[in-house]
């Protein structure tokens, strides 16, 4: 891990991106006949700082963005508006929150969004395809071909087939599905997860024996335990955390002071990771939770995030 971790926006962003790469396929049906899983792409993914990246295609031009599952809304940097030629909304901006402060700007317009080929429009009564528009800075030094945050304001109209170790992500559109649909031929453990607002998924994760509602975030690659986290685990208490401080940064141009701390365990359903360094950091989340879970879990995994059943599932082999 480097000694200035790269945490992306998502603390209490009101809105982020989008993006990937699709093929349309036949419908496959799996399990019960009332269950239809639609496969819709198969997206190559690459790693940068330890930031999941998919490419994207915004006015007729490849772009890279973070798949963040963390973000509420897709966010565009500054620079990317201009590459890509996108148009300025004179009426509609959006404030947004992260660990970097407290950014303002009006939102851009695409005149084409797609992933794969497949047009791509927000989870919204409007069904339009505008993006956030904030600085980045944590992204900065990952390289000049990250053009912004693919949120879960595209995201969650699919189920997202993330296979890090395989370098893919899938996209799905199950139908009339609950339980265990997948089409997966390996075993995996089923984690349900609650979603307290939007399309935010909680997971429950066992940090040191303690129950934590943790929000999945692929958009961090680091997780951090915050401040309801830190007071369920006892390290309220002066000099309980002594590890070092590190300087995160994220939408905004400020830079958050967080400490690495060492931890027994961290156990999600039966998966059981020893010896897990976490950031901590008194913040608040939106939704509340008591931490985010980053991508630094998943690196090793596959990971099926089922927006349609709310769901997460996790292959046991690695």
């Amino acid at each position: 891990m480097e000694t200035k971790p790269r945490l992306t926006p998502r603390l209490t962003p009101t809105r982020r991106a989008v993006l990937g790469g699709l093929t349309a396929c036949a419908p496959m049906r799996f399990a019960r006949a009332a269950c239809v899983v639609t496969p819709r792409a198969s997206i190559p993914l690459t790693l940068a700082r330890g930031l999941i990246l998919v490419p994207v295609e915004v006015n007729g031009v490849q772009a890279s963005f973070i798949l963040d599952t963390g973000a509420a809304r897709s966010v565009v940097t500054e620079a990317a508006v201009q590459r890509l030629g996108l148009e300025r909304d004179q009426w509609v901006g959006t404030t947004m929150s992260g660990v970097g402060g407290i950014a303002r700007r009006p939102n851009a317009k695409t005149r084409s969004f797609s992933l794969g080929g497949i047009p791509l429009m927000r989870r919204t009564l409007s069904r339009d395809t505008s993006l956030t528009v904030a600085e980045i800075p944590s992204t900065e030094s990952a390289g000049p071909w990250v053009d912004g945050l693919l949120g879960r304001d595209y995201l969650s109209v699919f189920d997202l087939d993330v296979h890090v170790p395989a370098r893919r992500l899938g996209l799905y559109m199950p139908e009339g599905c609950s339980g265990r649909f997948l089409p997966w031929t390996e075993p995996y453990v089923v984690i349900p997860t609650t979603q307290p607002m939007e399309t935010a998924l909680l997971l429950q994760v066992e940090v040191d024996g303690v129950k934590l509602r943790g929000l999945l975030d692929t958009g961090a690659n680091v997780s951090v335990i915050a401040a309801p986290g830190i007071y369920r685990l006892g390290l309220d208490r002066p000099g309980a955390v002594a590890g070092q401080h590190v300087p995160v940064t994220g939408v905004g141009p400020n830079v958050a002071a967080m400490q690495h701390h060492a931890f027994r365990t961290m156990r999600i359903a039966s998966l059981t990771i020893d010896q897990p360094r976490l950031l901590v950091a008194p913040i608040r989340l939106t939704p509340v939770a008591d931490m985010l879970l980053g991508c630094d879990w998943m690196l090793t995994r596959r990971v099926w995030i089922s927006y349609a059943t709310r769901q997460v599932f996790v292959a046991t082999q690695v």
